[in-house]
This record gives structure tokens, sequence and C-alpha cells, in this order.
């Protein structure tokens, strides 16, 4: 399997709502390269996979995590004292605004016909 096909297929299976909580754990190991980073703050996780993803070595999957929009902020809170620096940072920042696909300022400001 190409590297590219392999990344694609990993991402499918971090990403499956179906997916066991074991499973995703793996996920996060550097093997499976940006998918663990990807999944921690890209999806809903089951409370197994945040204790997981809270202990964590890897400062990039903490961080991930920081970032996650679906995880309650009360989860969150020992990040705030978190050795790195950069997933503090994160945590201070929060998630990204969602992107919804949907203009409200094009739908705010059209005038009715």
């Amino acid at each position: 399997m190409s590297d590219s096909l392999r990344e694609l297929w990993l991402r499918g299976v971090a990403f499956n709502p179906a997916a066991p909580s074991d499973v995703l754990i793996r996920l996060m190991d550097r093997a499976a390269g940006e998918v663990g980073p990807l999944m921690c703050e890209g999806r809903d996780l089951p409370d197994a996979v945040v204790d997981a993803a809270l202990r964590h070595p890897a400062g990039k999957v903490r961080g991930a995590l920081a970032l996650n929009r679906y995880v309650d902020p009360a989860r969150l809170a020992p990040l705030a004292t978190d050795p790195s620096g950069i997933v503090r940072y994160r945590l201070a920042v929060g998630p990204r605004p969602a992107l919804d696909g949907y203009d409200h300022c094009r739908t705010a400001s059209s005038s009715p016909s």
C-alpha cells in the first residue's frame, strides 16, 4: 500500500464514528503520522480516547486536543498546566470557528425583492 493511500485509509478509520476506542488510541502513535493529531482536533472523541490524549507524551497530540470543539472544556482543564507552552497557548486560543458553508454576512445584507 502506498504511503498516501495508507494515510487516507488511516484517516478514514480515525474519523469513523463506529471505530472502537482502543483503535483510536493506537492511531495516536507516531507510526500513524499526522492522523492522531488530526483526529484529536477534528472529531468528537470517546472518553477513553480523551483520557489517553490528555496523558499522551507527544505535545502535538495534546495541543491538537486543546483545539477540539467537541470536547467539554472542563475535560481540557488539565492542559492549562501542561509543561508545553504551545499546548497551553492552543488551549487559550481555543477551537477554530466552524466553517458551516453558510454566508451569514451575505444573507444579512440581502434585501427582499
